[in-house]
């Protein structure tokens, strides 16, 4: 594909996520949405109309040979079959995380990534946050050393995706985790690289109906003992994501509260810089990081780079996620007697 090439887009999902994923695409210089579907047609075509775009079956946008690249976002259960779908009829893929519901599904769309030679990025779009970005330019600068810990936490109240498609294991593959949990595993995976060891434990400690998780903690590990701690959950009621990443000179601290904490701020303190702590505020309006996601994709597409995450980096979080899920807990008595 040539730099000048308008790149053409057909966009699989018309849900409300669907559609703010099309939105975005919409907004990016030098691209074309040309169609839009879902397995409801009725729903792909009020969506068509909506965004002024054909819509289609998702068969017949698979096969379209005008489309370039195919964005999936669809219910989990989707995923692995659709972008190797795409794939295999030479189109590169941006798949809305989780990029499968387990690590063999994620494997099955890294094979076809490799056998098609066309690519895959998994959208993970908290990469592109005002404060995560300012913390990826920060330690990149080398003022808080190498990063030797990360520990974060995510989520939600819940109720909106209460007793939805999220609660089906057959659709979704699991709860928190996968729901919102695979945001932190991502920009733990990229500032500290890749984990060798992990494990973790799931409860259900506010909807005991729920027959997936509705809380999550994860401990995962580098070859070089640098460790990761991650909590997500469905009920977390002081906000949305927070992480610290401490490092061998100093630590940033990212708070991505929105609501409850006066906005997405990133705090820094460096040795080098004499210790004090410096604190940058970005307020309450949540960057375009869809946007910022696709256009990054589509520029590595035209330069012939690999995105990231990757294929292979999707599959590398669904086995943290595998790791989470097949631990057995070691029961504490709660008294010892004699």
């Amino acid at each position: 594909m040539s730099k000048n090439e308008i790149i053409k887009v057909g966009q699989i999902g018309a849900g409300s996520f669907g559609i703010k994923r099309a939105e975005s695409v919409k907004q990016c210089k030098g691209v074309e949405l040309l169609a839009i579907a879902d397995v409801n047609n009725a729903i792909a075509e009020k969506a068509g109309q909506a965004l002024g775009v054909v819509a289609s079956s998702v068969e017949n946008l698979i096969a379209n040979k005008e489309i370039n690249i195919v964005t999936i976002a669809t219910p989990n259960e989707n995923h692995s079959e659709l972008a190797c779908a795409a794939l295999q009829a030479g189109k590169h893929v941006l798949c809305e995380k989780p990029v499968a519901r387990n690590a063999d599904e994620a494997l099955q769309i890294l094979k076809a990534s490799k056998l098609s030679g066309y690519k895959v990025k998994v959208g993970s779009n908290h990469r592109y946050f005002s404060s995560v970005l300012k913390a990826r330019r920060i330690v990149d600068s080398g003022s808080i050393g190498k990063v030797v810990s990360f520990n974060g936490r995510i989520g939600h109240n819940g109720e909106r995706i209460k007793g939805s498609w999220f609660w089906d294991k057959e659709k979704s593959g699991g709860g928190a985790i996968l729901d919102n949990g695979c945001h932190l595993l991502d920009i733990a995976r990229w500032f500290m690289g890749d984990f060798v060891r992990g494990s973790g434990l799931t409860s259900n400690a506010y909807w005991k109906e729920a027959p997936v998780e509705d809380t999550a903690t994860g401990i995962f590990a580098t070859e070089d003992g640098r460790v990761a701690t991650i909590n997500a959950s469905w009920r977390l009621l002081s906000g949305y994501f927070h992480f610290e990443l401490n490092g061998e000179k100093g630590y940033v601290t990212v708070d991505g509260r929105f609501d409850t904490h006066g906005g997405d701020r990133v705090f820094v303190r460096s040795i080098k810089d004499g210790g004090e702590i410096q604190s940058f505020d970005f307020g309450h309006v949540r960057p375009e990081s869809y946007k910022l996601e696709l256009e990054e994709f589509f520029e590595s597409i035209r330069n012939g780079e690999s995105p990231s995450p990757s294929a292979e980096d999707g599959y590398k979080i669904m086995k943290m996620v595998e790791a989470i899920y097949s631990t057995k807990a070691i029961e504490i008595p709660s008294h010892v007697s004699f």
